[in-house]
């Protein structure tokens, strides 16, 4: 590779923060609020220029709550929902039993912004990307970012990497973890599609079980689908350009909103992709737009309650589902999840199905707990080793593949970020690492904001 050597030059400070968090999405929009509340001068950097991430521009717009039992997530996850869900975004939640509950992913956009606007500690910088950091010896100290405005340095007495991709973790030259990515769960490109007639819809996929290849989670909700199916039947003695003949068997799901007529489609359109690579990406984001284009035709012909369809929206970046991850003192398992392990130094509880994206992008597999099952995460899985001042949260904690399906549930996302950012407010205030906190005082924190553990709800 041809290089350039930058000459060096001065760099505005953009500001001194006690805690910084990298990356607004579904996990850090929490985290910054988090920190906020437990008194710190808190900023969080966005790339895009809307809060929440996968929730809420990358349109998933659905969430997952409880361990078919009862709920199992509160703190400040739990108040946003019911604060979606006051503004008319939720449809019919049942918190406790419901597998998935659908959400509109526009009223979520502006309820978070509600809940900024109501911290005096919390700033916020969109359209900002993180390009690089600065470190004294292995304590991180600041990051460059770059916008519109040039490059500045941010200053902080503790960053949490919520990029997603453990951009900070990269930057600092800490030890991560990537797998090959032609072992990974492939990306999506999501889009919103009106005009469909879901009752029409509904009644088809309940009329031919068969057809679906997935579950219908939400049985008795008027509207509410969430379907794993292929085209094969539908498309039998049809002949089709080589270019789409792949249709028949690909793996597609989509799922309702709150809003009439209007479907979400989350189709694995890209394998085998780098998502740290910009070339890589890039040519991802134009196949997942071409096959979106290329399938709803399909749709209109070949399924009942879409000959009126069309894309009201699409989602402005892939959805990726597993790049970079820290390398802490502890790697979750899908063992330690299903029997529900206990650490010491746990910084949340969850429970949700293992949903495991084939890497050829044709299938998806579930595998669920026992009712009533929960796990806890510890710390120790979103702290580097070899980095001080890091906290990890979101998909790149601690986790082997086959388990990142529940992990990185954005729920769940959300209470890691919700730790996250209260324990780094902890360690700014006390002048100390994150590492060091004790497991009393961590949970006395956590408990604090209200955050869920298995015995207390």
């Amino acid at each position: 590779m041809r290089t350039y050597i930058e000459p060096a030059k001065e760099l505005a400070i953009f500001g001194e923060y006690d805690v910084v968090v990298a990356g607004g999405g579904t996990a850090g929009m929490i985290a910054g609020v988090a920190a906020a509340r437990a008194g710190s001068r808190t900023l969080v950097v966005e790339r895009l220029g809307c809060l929440g991430g996968q929730f809420t521009a990358l349109m998933n717009t659905s969430w997952t709550t409880n361990n078919q039992i009862e709920r199992v997530v509160d703190g400040i996850p739990f108040e946003y929902f019911k604060k979606i869900e006051a503004m008319g975004g939720v449809e019919l939640p049942n918190y406790d039993k419901d597998a998935y509950i659908l959400y509109d992913s526009e009223r979520a956009k502006y309820a978070i912004v509600e809940m900024f606007e109501n911290e005096k500690n919390l700033d916020v910088l969109y359209l900002t990307m993180v390009t690089d950091v600065i470190k004294e010896g292995k304590k991180l100290k600041g990051i460059i970012i770059e916008n519109k405005s040039g490059r500045q340095v941010i200053f902080a007495k503790q960053f949490i990497d919520s990029t997603g991709d453990a951009d900070l973790l990269a930057f600092s030259g800490s030890n991560y973890e990537v797998i090959k990515k032609e072992d990974q769960h492939p990306a999506s490109l999501l889009a919103k599609i009106n005009g469909v007639d879901t009752e029409k819809l509904v009644k088809y996929y309940a009329n031919k079980p068969e057809l679906q290849k997935g579950e219908k989670y939400l049985d008795g909700l008027p509207h509410a689908g969430f379907y794993g199916f292929r085209l094969a039947e539908e498309l039998k003695g049809v002949s089709l350009p080589d270019e789409i003949e792949y249709f028949r068997d690909w793996f597609i799901l989509f799922y309702t909103t709150p809003n009439p007529g209007e479907i979400v489609l989350n189709m694995t359109g890209v394998i085998a992709l780098d998502g740290t690579n910009a070339v890589e990406l890039s040519k991802g984001e134009h196949l997942s737009r071409k096959r979106l284009y290329q399938v709803l035709p399909l749709f209109k012909k070949y399924i009942p309650g879409f000959e009126n369809a069309y894309f009201s929206s699409t989602a402005p970046a892939l959805g990726v589902r597993e790049t970079r991850k820290v390398i802490g003192e502890i790697k979750l398992t899908v063992e330690m999840l299903m029997s529900g392990i206990r650490f010491p130094d746990a910084v949340c509880c969850y429970a949700s199905a293992l949903g495991y994206h084939t890497p050829d992008g044709k299938d998806i597999e579930f595998r669920r707990m026992k009712p009533g099952t929960t796990y806890d995460i510890p710390l120790r899985c979103m702290l580097p080793l070899d980095v001080e001042g890091i906290i990890v949260a979101g998909r790149s904690i601690s986790v082997e593949s086959d388990a990142i399906g529940s992990t990185r549930s954005m729920t769940n996302c959300m209470s890691l970020g919700q730790a996250a950012g209260i324990i780094a407010s902890y360690a700014a205030k006390n002048g100390i690492e994150m590492r060091n906190i004790s497991n009393d005082k961590l949970r006395e924190a956590l408990k604090a904001q209200k955050v869920y553990f298995a015995d207390e709800i």
